[in-house]
């Protein structure tokens, strides 16, 4: 299990408010039931609440991303931004595309980009493309470690971990390992090396 990010959040954010329509709908539908107590009935009420509470949380949770990115592309408290060339941008995920081991935790995108692929560094952030990703040093997603990775289109390079605690009386935790690498533009050599340094200072 990787953090894949949260890509296109504006449009998932529509998807998730027509779920929670289905779920008020649902819910609705049972409280209104001439008979309340029908299997129906409670199943629909159940399954509305519960529906209906998951899928705000995750509109708002895609809202606060977009709004997040909205800023980025302001420039409020950006750090670096670069744009990838198109012919650039193809090597790089060709090669990452071979990759055996060290897999991308960013989802690739298999078609062109004929503008360029533009990237945007914030002081806890990075928004690849129209995928948005958390850079912090605590919580359930964070880094351990960022780096330069030469290659023939230069990235930088994050250590992720991601760990989730169980619920119940166990209380488990499984943590996972990925890494987190972002093409440089050929002409950002120098501002991608201060955008590590910032990083590394943080770890």
């Amino acid at each position: 299990m990787r953090d894949r990010g949260i890509s296109s959040p504006r449009t998932k954010a529509w998807v998730a408010g027509a779920f929670a329509l289905s779920g008020a709908i649902a819910l609705l539908w049972g409280l209104q039931s001439p008979d309340p107590a029908l299997q129906e009935a409670s199943t629909a009420k159940t399954l509305g609440i519960v529906v209906l509470v998951i899928a705000l949380l995750m509109a708002a949770n895609y809202l606060y991303a977009q709004s997040l990115i909205n800023k980025m592309r302001r420039g409020d408290d950006v750090i670096g931004r670069w744009t990838v060339a198109p012919d650039a941008f193809a090597i790089f995920r060709d090669n990452e595309l071979r990759r055996k081991k060290r897999k991308n935790n960013w989802r690739l995108p298999r078609g062109n980009w004929p503008e360029g692929l533009e990237v945007i560094f914030t002081r806890r952030s990075v928004l690849v493309g129209n995928t948005w990703f958390r850079l912090a040093t605590k919580g359930m997603s964070r880094f351990a470690n960022a780096r330069i990775e030469t290659d023939a289109v230069s990235s930088i390079e994050f250590s992720m971990r991601l760990t989730i605690r169980g619920a119940g009386s166990t209380h488990q935790s499984a943590r996972y390992n990925g890494h987190l690498r972002i093409p440089i533009a050929g002409s950002a050599t120098v501002e991608a090396a201060r955008v590590v340094e910032y990083f590394k200072d943080l770890v």
